[in-house]
């Protein structure tokens, strides 16, 4: 897999990777520098999907970030129901 990474000369963050962009930006793919401007379109567009993959990737770890906060509820809410039923119903 490429290592992609852009560099760009103005105040991008380096948590938005791609989101800015602009024609005197430095891309950075594997050892070698590229200047976006002097891409094709096709380069771009493939840049685009590129950041709509690491997009929908973030996504889905958050959201697993969120399904094990979820899962760890219900093994917590199980330890009690099993060592303490008398506490679970209490709770309800």
């Amino acid at each position: 897999m490429a290592d992609l990474q852009p560099q760009a000369d103005q105040q991008a963050s380096s948590n938005a990777p791609f989101d800015a962009l602009n024609d005197d930006s430095i891309v950075k793919l594997n050892e070698s520098e590229y200047r976006y401007g002097d891409l094709s379109d096709q380069a771009k567009q493939l840049i685009a999907a590129l950041q709509a993959s690491e997009q929908q990737v973030q996504n889905v770890r958050n959201q697993l970030g969120l399904m094990d906060v979820g899962r760890r509820a219900l093994a917590a809410q199980l330890r009690v129901a099993i060592e303490n039923p008398e506490a679970l119903v209490q709770q309800e």
